[in-house]
Parts: C-alpha cells; structure tokens; sequence
C-alpha cells in the first residue's frame, strides 16, 4: 500500500485531476475501484501523458507522450536555454488495440542526444500541430560525478486511487522545495489488467491514461523509472502472463523488464521478480555479469541502488 506522509494542498492543478483533495471515498480501500474519473485519450489532442526516462548514456534523454490521433510529424525542440530550442528530435510513433475493443490512440517516442551532463535544459513538443509547454529538464550527471548530491522519489503499488493522487500531489509540493533526478517506481503501476485472477472486472485500458495523466506533472520534469509488477502481467487467454502492454507504455534501457543505468555516482539496477532470476536463468546471468562490472567499477559508483517489485523478505502470508 502506499505511504501518505502529509496530506498538502496545492494552489494549482493539472488537467482534471484535484491535486489538493483529501476527501475521496473509500481513501482506506483499494479494492472499492478507482476513485479519480478515469481519462479518455479520445480527448487528448494536444501532447498529453508526457514522461521522461533515462538512457544508458548521460548525453541523452528518452522522452514519451500520446497524442488521440496523427497527421503531422511530431517532434521535440530542446536546447539549454529557454528562448533557444535550437536542437529537435523527430518521433516515432505507435499504437494498440485490447480485447475489449480499446484504442491507445497515438504513443510517441523521441530520443535527445548531445546534451550537457548534469545541465539544466528545455524542451517543446510539437504533435499535429499542437504545442506543449516549455519544460525544464535536468540531463544526468556524469558517471563518477561525486560531488553532485543525488535525490530520487521512491515508490510502488500506486495505481489511479485517492491515496495515488495524493501521494503524487506531496512528491509535487517537495519538487518545490529541493531538486530531484527521478523517480523509482517498484511495480505495480496503474492496476490496469483484468486477467491474471487478481483484479476486479472494473479493470480497463483507460487506467493507464488517467494515471499517465496523474504522473505527467512530475514525469515530464524528472524521468521516471519503473521495474514492472505482478499487475504488469496481463493475459487475455490461456497462453500465460506477458508483459505486453508495460513494454508499450514504458521506454526503459536495455529490454525493459529488467535493466541497469547510472545518475552520478548511483548506479541503479532494475530487475523483473515475475521472471526468474535463478543462476542459469538469461535474467540470472545477466544480473551477475551486471553487479560484476559494477563492482568492478566502484570508482565511478560508489553507491548501487537494486530495485524490484516483490521484496527479498517478506512478513505478509498472502504473497
């Protein structure tokens, strides 16, 4: 469950989603259902769910958003300077359809390139002729970059609850008050999957839009990362769990399920608990070679920073 550390009111809000609101029903019970109106990307034609994500490299910056439908090139504009957006990145576009007759509408990808380590940057989108707003960036320090102090959000299990748009609304405020490099998410992220006996038949796609749409005001200025769930898994038949729509919804280094980059001097490890991590296993060797070159390069990272969605030890007996 998710840990409400105060309850805050902002003077702002994004889209239609009350950031400043305390009263939902059913605030102590997830199982009672989303309690925010649920977005219909049908609706979003300008730029809308924007997230950021870090690569493998600290000169670059993965940068996703959905727009409802495309005719023009979509791009993104970026440079240091606010007024001088002199570098653009063209996108790549793709969408989906789901058993129920659900359409994504338009995801959209775009990679920055050749920026400043550790620099603060902008960037624009421009989607069917739409405009984003300006937004600031942060690019990620270098590798062995230890005088730079790293601050990361850390959370899991969130979904499209009350309690979710207000943990989100308090990761707002302290944005306000320090800079951040990101975000960690351990799984379990939108609560969207309906077929792997452990949802209720509320589940639907659009969950995935409202909360790409609840997370957009801290996404689209810090990359946010994600390992994937037991709720990433989804599966309309008997074949067995995949992870086919986390892999639609998420650019992440390397294969996306589990992988490894590096913010200064944290070197953080991503790994998949829905997939067999045992030695001999591909996930196993890979994660072995990885904390060897790590280990091998503690130099450069002083600090190793593993995150995953089931924990190592574990008091509850229902898991």
């Amino acid at each position: 469950m998710l840990w409400l550390i105060s309850l805050i009111s902002l003077a702002h809000s994004y889209y239609k989603i009350d950031y400043g609101k305390t009263d939902y029903p059913g605030i102590d019970s997830p199982k009672c259902g989303p309690e925010i109106d649920l977005v219909k990307v049908k609706d979003q034609h300008k730029p809308s769910q924007i997230r950021l994500s870090y690569t493998t490299d600290c000169t670059e910056m993965s940068i996703m958003w959905t727009t409802s439908y495309v005719d023009h090139i979509n791009i993104v504009n970026y440079g240091l300077l606010e007024s001088a957006l002199n570098y653009s990145a063209i996108a790549i576009s793709h969408s989906y359809t789901w058993y129920d007759g659900y359409e994504s509408g338009f995801i959209h990808e775009a990679l920055l390139i050749n920026l400043e380590p550790g620099m603060k940057h902008y960037y624009q989108i421009i989607s069917n002729d739409r405009e984003s707003d300006v937004i600031p960036f942060t690019a990620a320090p270098r590798p062995g970059a230890t005088n730079v102090p790293i601050s990361f959000f850390h959370t899991g299990d969130v979904g499209v609850f009350g309690t979710s748009v207000m943990v989100t609304a308090n990761m707002l405020k302290s944005m306000e008050e320090k800079e951040f490099h990101g975000m960690v998410h351990c799984g379990d992220i939108a609560y969207s999957n309906k077929f792997n006996g452990s949802k209720p038949k509320w589940a639907k796609q659009e969950i995935w839009d409202t909360w790409g749409e609840m997370v957009e005001p801290l996404a689209k200025k810090v990359p946010y990362m994600v390992a994937p769930g037991n709720h990433e898994m989804d599966f309309p038949d008997s074949t067995g769990e995949n992870i086919t729509i986390y892999t639609k919804r998420f650019i992440m280094p390397g294969n996306e399920r589990y992988y490894s980059f590096s913010v200064g001097m944290v070197h953080f490890v991503a790994v998949n608990t829905d997939e067999s991590i045992g030695a001999g296993t591909t996930q196993g060797k890979w994660f072995e070679n990885k904390l060897k070159y790590i280990n091998e390069n503690r130099k450069l990272w002083p600090w190793l920073v593993v995150f995953q969605h089931r924990p190592i030890y574990n008091s509850n007996n229902e898991v």
